[in-house]
């Protein structure tokens, strides 16, 4: 039996293939890829997408993209405010109707 290494294993930092698979994984006009299709366009296999999706860099990277697509669809309610006072007739709406103050 051979002896596995002490070194740990090195893993490839992600690439656009990765950054690619991040973005197909995330709803797209309200439509969701399947994992087969997804694993087509990045050209890998659907095996090698689930091991991806199991890697903690690639964990890591897909929660900072889906933080970043939260916050710009939902800014924090003090952000918005500030929209608002700079002229942002939406901002200003939004702020009204979560307030039930549009009439």
């Amino acid at each position: 039996m051979k002896k596995r290494s002490k070194q740990p294993s090195q893993v490839p930092p992600l690439d656009e293939r990765h950054y690619l698979a991040i973005e197909l994984l995330m709803s797209v006009n309200g439509k969701r890829l399947t994992r087969a299709k997804i694993a087509e366009k990045c050209a890998i296999s659907r095996m090698q997408l689930y091991r991806w999706e199991q890697r903690k860099d690639f964990q890591q990277a897909y929660d900072k993209r889906m933080k970043a697509l939260i916050n710009r669809k939902y800014p924090r309610k003090d952000d918005l405010a500030q929209m608002a006072l700079a002229g942002d007739v939406n901002a200003a709406i939004r702020i009204l109707n979560a307030a039930d103050l549009l009439i």
